[in-house]
């Protein structure tokens, strides 16, 4: 039987275009697992539509990049950066409209290559569009050797890891 409570995740950078919660300009993304999936409710704002009233694509697309990339980190434990993402556009997205996303795991390839999922779901729970990615994963020292993210994020993402390790601990 599949778990339905949605348990909050605490985001990790506060800026950050895709979950920053300061970033003005950005998406404001929150995330919550039920143990299988990543899932986060949004509406897009009107700031970053393409075309009329429809959200941009590779707005859409940043959206299924953040959702895939914080299961990768959440599931897996694991730092990770984006290697490839292939998305399909189903159903035109608008703007100032509430959305649902969803990141899994689809295959874990190798010890340093998995493989994520993702699906943007419109107000109607259509799968507007999908996207799948591959992954280049990264253990927390490796990570902190190539200095593209500061010590106290790295710190806060390693206690994420250790509240899925021990989720009576996460708030």
């Amino acid at each position: 039987m599949q778990n339905t409570e949605w348990r909050p995740l605490n985001n990790i950078d506060d800026h950050c275009f895709g979950c920053g919660q300061h970033n003005p300009n950005g998406l404001q993304m929150r995330f919550s697992t039920n143990g299988e999936k990543l899932r986060s409710d949004l509406v897009i704002p009107a700031h970053l539509r393409g075309w009329s009233h429809l959200a941009h694509g590779g707005v859409i697309t940043t959206m299924l990049d953040e959702v895939m990339g914080w299961a990768g980190i959440y599931f897996l434990n694991r730092f990770l950066l984006t290697r490839d993402i292939k998305v399909r556009f189903k159903l035109p997205v608008q703007i100032n409209e509430p959305v649902t996303l969803y990141g899994y795991v689809a295959q874990q390839k190798n010890d340093r290559l998995v493989t994520l999922a993702g699906e943007l779901h419109n107000s109607r729970g259509q799968v507007a569009a999908t996207a799948q990615g591959e992954f280049a994963l990264f253990k927390p020292e490796k990570f902190a050797t190539m200095n593209l993210v500061p010590a106290d994020h790295l710190k806060r993402m390693e206690g994420m890891f250790q509240a899925v390790q021990h989720p009576e601990t996460c708030a």
